[in-house]
């Protein structure tokens, strides 16, 4: 233990690796976090699509979505896991803290293992599709509830590094008497995010599959325009709350008559531009006649989600009193 806090201490003392890493560190996890969350969704729309057009492909596809969110949800639930146990110095066992972030946990193991009760019984419901489905959005409902509770427990573990932490309630810590504030921004973003971020992680997923699942290319084409079509929608309502977000930010500088610095322009483009570009990606892969060719910029848009989901941890974990 004490060689992995004397790397990582090492890695950030470097000038250029240090402020990069826990921006990644956080960007990377909650990003996927918010990828497993959404798929849930993407998996229901196809399966009703399947049985609405009665074509066989979105069936298979939604499998693939399926096994996709599985991988996402079981590899951070054990590495979510890991991180508690690593950083379970920082709350006393059997206090509330600890009791809030493990049903917090628990909360996710659940959404995880939902979503395996829907993968594991596909065949046995083969003939009820409908019904099938239907387990694939109470489980979207649970990934949707934990992304809260994740959230939550995130905050409360940010709070104890606070000067007067041993004086904050659960109300000062979540006081959404106080508008506009970080805390609003996560919460309002988090289930629009999980909607949106899905679609380029799919697109990328297709790809990986695509030689050992061989439906054939006229089956790649129609999947993977449905999913980007899918993200060009979600991601529209993402870009309008974002813009809400540095309007809110924006309207006290101007009011007062602050200057507004370069540096301050720039960050609050970082909120908005990769989410647009992530938006117009997506698009030309939706409405591409052979979507498949335009995959790299399915990998961009995915990178590019990446600052709006690193922006919802960090509007969760900051504290306006």
């Amino acid at each position: 233990m004490n060689n992995v806090t004397n790397i990582l201490q090492t890695l950030l003392a470097h000038p250029i690796l240090g402020p990069i890493l826990p921006v990644a560190g956080a960007a990377i996890p909650m990003t996927l976090f918010l990828a497993y969350a959404g798929l849930n969704f993407m998996v229901f729309a196809l399966q009703v699509t399947g049985v609405r057009t009665k074509r066989s492909a979105y069936d298979k596809a939604a499998r693939q979505m399926a096994s996709l969110a599985l991988i996402l949800g079981w590899l951070l639930l054990v590495v979510s896991r890991v991180y508690l146990f690593v950083s379970s110095d920082g709350y006393v066992p059997q206090s509330l803290l600890a009791a809030i972030v493990e049903l917090s946990w628990g909360l996710f193991g659940f959404a995880v293992i939902a979503s395996s009760v829907h993968f594991a019984v596909w065949r046995f419901l083969a003939n009820h599709r409908g019904w099938h489905s239907l387990l694939a959005f109470l489980a979207g409902l649970n990934s949707l509830a934990s992304i809260f509770a994740i959230l939550g427990s995130l905050r409360m573990l940010v709070a104890l590094e606070l000067p007067n932490a041993d004086q904050l309630s659960l109300g000062m810590l979540f006081n959404y008497t106080v508008f506009p504030s970080p805390l609003y921004y996560a919460a309002v973003l988090a289930i629009p995010l999980a909607m949106a971020v899905p679609a380029a992680a799919g697109i990328i997923w297709l790809v990986i599959r695509r030689k050992k699942d061989d439906f054939g290319r006229d089956y790649y084409n129609t999947i993977t325009r449905f999913v980007a079509r899918w993200g060009a929608m979600a991601w529209l309502p993402v870009i309008v709350l974002l813009g809400g977000v540095v309007y809110f930010e924006l309207k006290p500088l101007l009011d007062s008559g602050t200057e507004i610095t370069p540096m301050t322009w720039a960050l609050l483009g970082s909120r908005v531009v990769p989410a647009f570009l992530s938006w117009i990606c997506l698009l030309c892969v939706s409405r591409a006649a052979l979507p498949m060719r335009f995959k790299p910029l399915a990998f961009l848009a995915f990178l590019l989600s990446m600052p709006a989901a690193y922006y919802v941890f960090e509007d969760a974990t900051t504290f306006v009193f």
